[in-house]
């Protein structure tokens, strides 16, 4: 991790025992994150079209990989942790308030905790 950081760390008698066991590497490491990065900068930009092409055919090439049971718990334990943030956000705002979003949003969290 060292490494990557821009900043110089400094070691001494606190220091982890990793840090200071891995110490004389980090300089040689932190030159090869610099010329990566540096070599990603010298690459020509893509445009937008192109970057849309290419991940359009990845979901092509991975959909088959794709859980979607194990997506929604994903987006249901996000949604269940940041509740109240969420709602608070769909009251404020006007198109979420005519489609009375923060209530259905309510509602889902109810069903699923029941649920469980």
């Amino acid at each position: 991790m060292d490494s990557c950081s821009t900043s110089e760390h400094r070691l001494g008698k606190d220091s982890p025992s990793t840090k200071l066991l891995y110490a004389k590497d980090i300089p040689h490491y932190k030159s090869w994150v610099e010329r990566y990065y540096a070599d990603i900068n010298r690459l020509p930009a893509i445009s937008d079209q192109d970057m849309n092409a290419y991940l359009a055919e990845q979901a092509r090439l991975h959909s088959s990989e794709f859980n979607v049971l194990s997506a929604l718990h994903e987006i249901y334990a996000y949604v269940s942790k940041y509740s109240q943030e969420i709602i608070e956000t769909l009251e404020q705002d006007e198109q979420a308030q005519k489609q009375k979003l923060a209530y259905k949003v309510e509602q889902i969290i109810f069903a699923m905790s029941s649920e469980s």
